[in-house]
């Protein structure tokens, strides 16, 4: 079993952020009155709240003096700062990412529990490799074998940390991410063995997958690929990563957030349960 990794730095200062939005909001101060008390412009005081940036050793003693925080309340955020200003520690896998992958390798290895959206693809945690390989090809076709190969290794050692019990995984998967292959050249018996490999994840005591089959028709947020990752700290912290094409975006704005925590919620109300999950991908398996 593998060992779930530390909080990374970036992920402090959202936490620390948001204890100091609560501790704002409680003191019933705007962001506009600490700014003036400070004598700053009030976009400072948001990127301190919303995790952009860290709040300058000074600056933190004069919000938590105007907060009125007690002395363990003071500590506490002291040493969230403190954190947040760490380096990320070198990590051999994170490493062969860059720009927000590295973060989101970061944050499959830290959080409590990760909520993750596939529309059009079977999410990278759960491909098996024949699969990867497949995608890989469809979406690059300008990829040399070499890389493909990379990508895969890669890919496959992300994969660890769902022998991690001490994390949780939740994956809502459309209809479609099944049927997407069924008409390619070799793409039915690689899907059927990406299907049973799904149906076998099932079983695992930190995985939840429920399938939306098409007979739910259009939903809220349907053609959107996402993944939640969620921190039981005091306060709670939740990152939203996004996809796209070229890419991704980290997202952990308070709005943002909210947004997606609520797109959660629905798409997971149309979800199917695990035993129907699980008879509806036996029922797709046999049928291609």
């Amino acid at each position: 079993m593998a060992d779930r990794a530390s909080i990374p730095p970036f992920v402090y200062k959202v936490i620390s952020g948001r204890k100091l939005d609560a501790l704002r909001s409680r003191a019933g101060l705007t962001q506009e009155h600490v700014a003036k008390h400070l004598g700053c412009a009030q976009s400072k005081i948001a990127n301190i709240e919303s995790g952009l940036s860290n709040a300058h050793p000074d600056d933190l003693a004069e919000l938590l003096n105007l907060y009125d925080a007690d002395p363990a309340t003071r500590q506490e955020c002291e040493d969230l700062v403190r954190s947040g200003r760490k380096r990320a520690p070198r990590n051999a896998l994170r490493s062969r990412f860059e720009g927000e992958m590295q973060q989101v390798v970061d944050m499959e290895a830290s959080a409590n529990v990760i909520w993750a959206r596939s529309a059009m693809i079977i999410p990278g945690l759960l491909q098996i490799e024949a699969y990867m390989r497949y995608v890989f090809r469809a979406y690059r076709p300008s990829l040399t074998q070499e890389q493909i190969d990379r990508y895969t290794e890669n890919r496959l050692a992300r994969q660890e940390v769902l022998g991690n019990l001490h994390q949780r995984f939740w994956f809502n998967i459309d209809e479609a991410a099944l049927r997407r292959m069924a008409n390619m050249d070799g793409g039915s018996e690689i899907m059927r063995q990406q299907i049973e490999h799904l149906i076998s994840m099932i079983d695992r005591p930190n995985i939840e997958i429920q399938a939306v089959p098409f007979e739910t028709g259009y939903y809220m947020g349907q053609d959107i690929n996402y993944r939640i990752f969620g921190y039981e700290t005091d306060p709670p912290a939740q990152l939203v990563y996004v996809e796209q094409y070229d890419g991704g975006n980290v997202l952990h704005d308070g709005k943002s957030v909210h947004r997606f925590l609520s797109l959660w919620d629905h798409q997971k109300a149309v979800g199917l349960g695990p035993d129907q999950t699980r008879a509806f991908f036996a029922r797709v398996a046999s049928s291609l």
